[in-house]
């Protein structure tokens, strides 16, 4: 999902949301903390009920957030289909008053 939203963005010369960035380390690190408590879990049995609510709750930041980056790919392509030229970029060429090309 993410490189497909990547792949969206670039398509359509998008630059990144900071929130989005923001939304997306915090995932990253619930995840590591769920990792790093299902370890020590391991050999410390007290751990086992935190370490599956801190799996659920983990989940559940990486389920929404891959919800919202398939709306957010849904609505752009959408978008695009409705203003296919407002994103494209034209880029003049700049040619010097006197330039002259060799022949």
């Amino acid at each position: 999902m993410s490189s497909s939203r990547l792949y969206s963005m670039d398509k359509h010369s998008l630059a990144n949301d900071e929130c989005d960035n923001r939304m997306i380390r915090f995932s990253n690190c619930l995840q590591m903390l769920a990792c790093i408590c299902n370890i020590l879990a391991i050999f410390i049995d007290p751990l086992r009920e935190l370490a599956r609510i801190l799996n659920l709750i983990a989940d559940i930041v990486f389920y929404s957030m891959m919800a919202c980056m398939s709306a957010q790919i849904h609505n752009e392509e959408e978008y695009q289909k409705t203003n296919p030229n407002k994103n494209q970029q034209t880029q003049a060429q700049y040619v010097e008053p006197n330039y002259k090309p060799n022949m």
